[in-house]
């Protein structure tokens, strides 16, 4: 019998031998089974999505300090910009190693929540 199985997005021809309970077989089969070498790679390290290049304010509030300029490299959590929201400041910092392509918002400019702050690079 054939079977088509779908591993990981990719899919497969199988052959399928349906073996009887070993209660009533009265010999020991061996049964070897082949799986697909894509399947015991390592997969590589996730590339970054889009959205990943993106960096939000998680809160809505005024901008007081921009903290990086394009063309600056940095690394994951550097801090980027500082919010202020309620008498009290947050620090934003990097989604990811990168650099700093575009500040979309400027000093004493109010932000709302999910609006874009930072791309990188």
């Amino acid at each position: 019998m054939k079977l088509k199985i779908t591993v990981e997005g990719k899919t497969y021809e199988v052959d399928v031998e349906v073996v009887p309970d070993q209660a009533e077989s009265t010999e020991e089969e061996d049964f070897e089974s082949r799986i697909p070498d894509g399947i015991m790679k390592a997969k590589p390290p996730k590339d970054f999505a889009p959205e990943d290049r993106i960096c939000r304010s998680p809160i809505a509030g005024v901008v007081v300090a921009i903290l990086a300029q394009p063309g600056v490299t940095v690394k994951k959590d550097d801090p980027l910009l500082t919010i202020e929201a309620m008498k009290m400041q947050s620090t934003i910092g990097s989604t990811m190693d990168g650099t700093v392509q575009f500040v979309r918002v400027e000093a004493g400019q109010a932000v709302k929540s999910g609006q874009v702050l930072v791309e990188l690079a």
